[in-house]
């Protein structure tokens, strides 16, 4: 695993060859690359090149001022991307829990550059902001910040999925989580997150397990009739709790395409 630094943004990655296609993945809210980290040891590993970003204001990349809201940072990652990749036709996108609005994002700006995107339990109903909401119902945030960290704690004391959230949680600055709360709940409204990725046109998959995902989420997946990839007994983050069977799933998946 090697290390890169553009824009202000902390990237792992490998780089096998760079003529062949690689693998975007972003995090989710408070949330970093940390949560990716099996994929270094996953087939996808020998066969694309991988690209695990620190978000702004999340693990080791800092605040950037000029991209505040999450839909400037979309602008951001899609800038990125397009650069590095000058070379190659086509890219894949991996997206977690809110960062998936960014990689909604990044597809509608890349547009026919993009190959899949794979959507991991990301944001397509108003019910799925459980933990990006949280920040409205602040005055301050020192207060969420302090209220979310104790929240978290707590899980992370009998589920070893938090305790790995937990440990991004305390690298995430205080500015980076208030940002994405608040200016991400807009995209939420009337579901227009769920309905901008339905309307994506590349090939694309939302990934789910039965154990959080909220039953209007579940119902919108069905009635949309969103191409969908169901985990029976897996919780919201798939790639901790379920990295060998995800990866090998994506690998397969990209393969076919």
């Amino acid at each position: 695993m090697n290390i890169q630094i553009q824009s202000k943004l902390f990237i792992r990655t490998n780089q096998i060859k760079q003529e062949r296609q690689s693998i975007w993945f972003l995090h989710g809210f408070a949330d970093s690359g940390l949560a990716y980290k099996e994929v270094f040891d996953s087939p996808l590993n020998e066969d694309f090149n991988i690209y695990v970003i620190d978000l702004p204001g999340f693990g080791v990349s800092p605040i950037n001022s000029d991209y505040v809201s999450i839909k400037e940072q979309a602008n951001l990652i899609s800038n990125i991307v397009e650069k590095e990749t000058s070379n190659q036709n086509k890219v894949n996108l991996v997206a977690h829990s809110l960062g998936a609005l960014i990689g909604t994002w990044t597809c509608q700006n890349l547009r026919e550059k993009v190959n899949y995107y794979f959507n991991i339990e990301g944001n397509l109903t108003e019910a799925d902001s459980y933990f990006s909401s949280k920040p409205t119902k602040f005055e301050s945030e020192a207060e969420f910040v302090e209220s979310f960290n104790k929240e978290i704690f707590e899980r992370a004391k009998s589920e070893e999925r938090y305790k790995r959230y937990y440990c991004s949680l305390r690298l995430a600055e205080p500015d980076g989580m208030w940002n994405w709360g608040l200016t991400s709940q807009e995209h939420t409204i009337g579901n227009k997150c769920g309905i901008e990725f339905k309307e994506l046109a590349c090939k694309k998959v939302y990934i789910w397990g039965d154990v959080d995902t909220p039953k209007e989420t579940q119902k919108f997946i069905k009635e949309n009739e969103i191409p969908n990839r169901l985990y029976k007994g897996i919780g919201h983050w798939h790639m901790v709790e379920n990295h060998t069977q995800l990866y090998n799933d994506i690998n397969e998946k990209l393969k076919s395409a």
